[in-house]
């Protein structure tokens, strides 16, 4: 898990306005925001949830309240945990990423763009635009 997880994660707790969680993903680049209460990651809040959530309503009024009412219980693995144990867990999670555990404590998240990268042999090369 290790060479596949972004490690270099941004955590929010759930009182985090709404607006405060998807400035963070847009500044960021990133598509999912861990939730912690103190230490202890609760869960995920997912970029989709977050726009769909604005899109359903008005969105000043929307994007004000804190993200607490969307954080999705996340599926976890260990660091040391095969390639297969995270796809399963996503699919059996129904979310596109997994937390990456060492104890109690998270070190990295892997999303199924994590795993497509892997299997094609070169995690970089997508981002890099060498992609065939």
């Amino acid at each position: 898990m290790k060479t596949l997880m972004t490690q270099r994660l941004v955590g929010i707790t759930a009182d985090v306005s709404l607006a405060t969680a998807l400035r963070l993903m847009a500044e960021g680049g990133i598509r999912h925001l861990p939730v912690f209460d103190g230490s202890w990651c609760c869960g995920l809040l997912v970029e989709t949830d977050v726009v769909g959530h604005l899109l359903a309503g008005v969105p000043e009024e929307r994007s004000a309240t804190s993200v607490a009412h969307l954080v999705r219980p996340a599926p976890a693995v260990t660091a040391a945990a095969r390639r297969s144990v995270a796809a399963r867990s996503i699919q059996i999670g129904g979310l596109d990423a997994v937390l990456v555990m060492e104890g109690d404590r998270l070190v990295g998240i892997v999303t199924t763009t994590d795993l497509i990268r892997s299997l094609a042999g070169r995690p970089d090369s997508i981002d890099a635009g060498t992609a065939p």
